[in-house]
């Protein structure tokens, strides 16, 4: 089983992988080597699909994969983008022997929240084949199949002997647990142990977690790979009691703080980013960014940048210090009063009639997003975004100043979900980290009353209600779309819920605005969600 990562267009590269795990699969005399689904290609290749070269190099790599199996008895099993009489399918080709042996198409397109299959892939009717192998029957499917029950139903009547699944299945909080559940009622239904081998990596704001796994007949999981880590494994179902375990985290909050630091890697590493700027405030939110980062690249990769005016605090100038140096970090301390005041100034002649509001503001927020852009720039830096999900839900961020950025963090992370990941990591090391201590976030981040600090005495709750009431009814909007008859059951008040509605309904603009991040749960504000900016609905 291949669980490796490949990169989205770069052939050259994921052949070789695919070739080097096939040269040992049959130096081992293994059966078959199994690869994700679109693993030479990369997933999803989205638009693409739609070039004629595109499919010239998939075809060409296609010949050269067939090639390497001449006077080989291993299968090689490889999906792509296969072009049939002007239509493209998803198909699934084993290989052996400098010959195609079996082609099966992908029948069931997902086409929901990250998905947009339907747009790329054509299908024809449901598969019901099977692929006969030293006397057994062997049922592929790729990914959204195992999910159908429409599949399930008109395939339980083919009685396999192993279902062997191929995917790239997106990490979500608790998305394990549904996989699980899921692969428990197609072993039950079709009466047969299954191999589901899953894809690692991550590309733009999706993150593929790998934890493929082998579950018997009795619903027992006998063999998993740990998440966020490549792996190429021999899999010999008739002496599985042999194989090591691997030890495997099941904590949700663990899970998505591996995920979380796996995603900065990787964006980083193919991006062609050695390191990464961040404007820490001395806020839970910058330093839960700041703390991420160096797990994910090391201290010296971080550059952590304070940028004070009148209305900064002590506390947040002492906190940002004593966050980088328990993270080794050297802090860049740029004040910014002056060009505040130079600012104001230079706009007193059109400002003049207005009483202050939060013009002057978000004067500060965007001095202080010039400033690290022109670090970003001039260094070749990833600046990353440090604003959680439920200030870019209701606004309470500003375009152009705390939303610059290319990598957005933490904004599929709500507030209340900031101070369990930063509890987490002070008691925990994740698998993942490039930095083995603990205790990092000081006590006094973790318990002081959240603030933007852009005017004194300033406090989140002055305009926002506690983050443990909107978070709550965030979720109930956003993530699961209930109306407001429905949220009321939950116990909150008819008035608060509509206010929030429309602080999420004002702020679309700038979430289109906003740098892409890692998804991690069901409905993120990237591909999942789609609402118009122009929008009069009212709840």
């Amino acid at each position: 089983m291949l669980q490796k990562s490949s990169i989205l267009g770069n052939f050259d590269r994921n052949f070789k992988v695919i070739e080097s795990a096939y040269k040992k699969a049959c130096s081992k005399q293994c059966d078959f080597l199994l690869t994700t689904e679109l693993f030479l290609t990369g997933y999803p290749p989205q638009d693409l699909i739609n070039r004629i070269d595109f499919h010239e190099r998939i075809s060409f790599f296609k010949k050269k994969l067939i090639k390497i199996t001449q006077n080989k008895k291993t299968i090689l099993m490889l999906n792509i983008p296969q072009k049939e009489k002007g239509e493209v399918f998803n198909a699934l080709l084993l290989l052996k022997n400098g010959a195609i042996i079996y082609t099966k198409n992908k029948s069931i397109l997902p086409n929901y929240g990250v998905f947009d299959e339907k747009r790329y892939f054509s299908t024809k009717k449901i598969d019901s084949t099977f692929f006969s192998y030293k006397q057994k029957k062997i049922k592929f499917l790729i990914c959204e199949e195992m999910w159908s029950k429409k599949f399930l139903d008109l395939n339980k009547s083919v009685k396999p002997d192993l279902l062997i699944v191929i995917n790239a299945s997106p990490f979500e909080i608790d998305k394990f647990s549904q996989r699980k559940k899921i692969a428990k009622e197609n072993v039950k239904a079709y009466k047969c142990g299954l191999i589901y081998l899953n894809h690692i990596g991550c590309q733009d704001e999706l993150i593929f977690d790998g934890g493929s796994f082998y579950m018997n007949k009795a619903e027992k999981i006998l063999f998993q790979e740990k998440f966020f880590f490549e792996s190429e494994t021999i899999l010999d179902l008739n002496k599985l009691n042999f194989i090591k375990k691997n030890k495997i985290i099941h904590n949700k909050v663990g899970l998505l703080y591996e995920a979380l630091v796996y995603s900065l890697q990787s964006y980083m590493k193919n991006n062609g980013f050695e390191n990464a700027t961040i404007g820490l405030s001395g806020g839970i939110d910058s330093a839960l960014c700041t703390m991420i980062a160096t797990d994910a690249v090391g201290s010296k990769n971080v550059r952590p940048v304070f940028m004070p005016t009148t209305f900064t605090s002590k506390e947040s100038e002492d906190d940002s210090e004593n966050l980088s140096k328990n993270l080794n970090l050297e802090i860049i301390k740029i004040p910014i009063e002056l060009l505040r005041k130079k600012i104001l100034s230079e706009l007193g002649f059109l400002f003049k009639n207005f009483s202050e509001d939060i013009t002057e503001e978000n004067i500060q927020s965007r001095i202080r997003g010039l400033i690290l852009m022109a670090i970003s720039n001039k260094y070749k830096s990833l600046l990353i975004a440090t604003g959680n999900k439920s200030e870019l839900s209701v606004g309470y961020s500003t375009l152009y100043g705390d939303m610059c950025g290319g990598f957005s963090l933490i904004k599929d992370i709500y507030k209340t979900q900031i101070f369990e990941l930063v509890k987490w990591r002070n008691e925990y090391l994740p698998e993942n980290t490039k930095f083995k201590k603990l205790q990092l976030m000081p006590h006094s981040i973790i318990t002081k009353d959240p603030s933007a600090e852009l005017k004194f005495n300033q406090k989140d709750t002055d305009s926002l209600p506690s983050y443990q009431i909107l978070d709550k009814i965030l979720e109930y909007l956003i993530d699961k779309n209930y109306n407001i008859k429905k949220i009321k059951k939950f116990g909150f008040k008819e008035v608060m819920i509509k206010k929030v509605w429309k602080m999420v309904k004002n702020s679309e603009f700038k979430r289109y605005q906003s740098a892409i991040g890692p998804k991690v749960s069901s409905m993120s504000f990237d591909k999942d969600r789609r609402f118009p900016i122009t929008n009069k609905f009212l709840i």
